[in-house]
């Protein structure tokens, strides 16, 4: 194995270890962003179910 075969292989592992970072980076994200969108629509549920249940029991 030459030098240089060495240093490509190098150079392309680290290529490949940047992108997997970027794109955990991106999930993490978009994780965020769905957790925050779920709670959300959570919060607006329960308090639409609140509101039929004291109409219900009127």
């Amino acid at each position: 194995m030459h030098t240089t075969d060495w240093k490509a292989s190098a150079q392309e592992w680290k290529k490949k270890a940047v992108a997997q970072t970027h794109k955990n980076k991106a999930s993490r994200k978009r994780i965020k962003e769905i957790s925050k969108s779920r709670d959300d629509w959570r919060k607006k549920a329960i308090s639409h179910k609140a509101r039929a249940d004291k109409y219900e029991f009127d």
